[in-house]
């Protein structure tokens, strides 16, 4: 049996890995170990380790690595260090599962870089020339020994980047699995459940910390979001940013926003997987720049408003429309978005992003590679 640890630090995160952590935990050649830290264990991010029991799916490993007062990456980065070393020393793991490109993913893939545990990461390849994200992305795939890519352009990108082909698959988006998969809840459940009104022309907004930029405050931005999607009689459900610097100022511009038209907005720490999947299926469109206005809205045909860098870099379906952070940007955007012309241009879209068989995809390349750690950590630069 081959022992992987997943492990999650955040609720956008969670979500994505969810169809792969089913899989894995109900296949006889797998044992799967849940290990959750980060912002699932913080009440300002909304204690998100609640949803996963929701979901009655088994933690192994809780482990702490932030506080309420501590979000310095350096800092959180130094804490993960020291408790997944001891962690992979105590219970020896033929591989780790990470996804993406968050800042504490160096605390878990470093010390089992030294502990020579094989890492299997997953979203590669990609590019979010706005964050620093795409410094540790591209790092960590260095650090890992197999990737799966979610379309063949970030598969050819790993491969660029010195990795063996023989080592990179392309297998799709694990949120569309979700989407696929899921029952999701009708419109009236809905609005009973989360207590909003649906039948206003509905905007899902994402908005984070944007890590490479300096010199240009969020409330400016935040601000010309808010206003255009006013202006354009939009009824805002707003989820949290997560905790990259500048996360508190965009929290803080939120609640302001809240206090000032209570009847527009409606902020939510945590929606769970399924009350979003669930809301981008009646809403009229997405705003913000979170990646999964790239990945996932495309399934339901949603206009997305992508707003400023942080997603600049990353294929962008045709359900996406890039803006700056100008106001009079976001409101042309907006309106083009809430257009019967653009909405039936994308009616028949596909997305580019998979059919929602990426989890049972990295399941059987597991089950059929040659479980060696001493030669999965081997790794040696392919030359083009």
């Amino acid at each position: 049996m081959i022992k992987i640890g997943v492990i999650t630090s955040t609720r956008a995160e969670y979500g994505l890995l969810y169809p792969l952590i089913t899989k894995l935990s109900e296949d006889d050649f797998f044992d799967c170990e849940l290990i959750v830290t980060g912002t699932h264990l913080l009440d300002k991010f909304g204690h998100t380790i609640d949803r996963i029991k929701e979901d009655k799916v088994k933690i192994s490993k809780c482990i702490s690595i932030m506080s309420e007062e501590i979000n310095d990456p350096c800092e959180i980065i130094a804490n993960a260090t020291l408790k997944f070393d001891e962690l992979y020393k105590k219970e020896k793991y033929d591989s780790i599962v990470l996804l993406g490109d968050r800042f504490e993913l160096f605390g878990f893939a470093v010390p089992a870089l030294f502990n020579k545990i094989p890492i299997i990461h997953l979203h590669g390849g990609e590019k979010t020339l706005g964050a620093i994200d795409e410094q540790i992305r591209h790092s960590v795939t260095k650090m890992s020994s197999l990737h799966f890519a979610s379309i063949k352009e970030y598969s050819d990108r790993i491969i660029q980047m010195g990795e063996n082909a023989d080592r990179v698959f392309t297998v799709g988006a694990l949120g569309i699995d979700n989407i696929m998969n899921l029952d999701l809840l009708d419109k009236l459940e809905l609005q009973k459940k989360l207590d909003v009104d649906l039948e206003k022309n509905v905007a899902v907004v994402t908005y984070h910390p944007v890590t490479l930029e300096s010199g240009y405050g969020y409330t400016e931005q935040i601000s010309n979001m808010f206003d255009a999607a006013i202006k354009n009689n939009l009824y805002m459900i707003v989820t949290m940013p997560n905790i990259d610097e500048g996360s508190c100022e965009i929290i803080d511009i939120i609640n302001e926003y809240v206090k000032k038209y209570p009847t527009e907005i409606k902020f939510f720490k945590s929606l769970g997987q399924l009350n979003y999947l669930s809301l981008l299926k009646y809403a009229k469109v997405a705003i913000g720049n979170s990646s999964s206005g790239i990945l996932e809205t495309a399934s339901f045909k949603l206009p997305t408003v992508n707003i400023g860098n942080r997603q600049k870099g990353r294929f962008a379906p045709e359900n996406v429309i890039n803006c700056s952070n100008d106001f009079s940007d976001i409101d042309k955007a907006i309106k083009l978005a809430l257009s019967d012309e653009y909405n039936y241009k994308i009616k028949d879209m596909i997305n580019p992003y998979g059919d929602g068989h990426a989890a049972e995809r990295i399941v059987n390349v597991l089950k059929n590679i040659s479980w060696d750690r001493d030669k999965l950590v081997l790794k040696e630069f392919n030359d083009l």
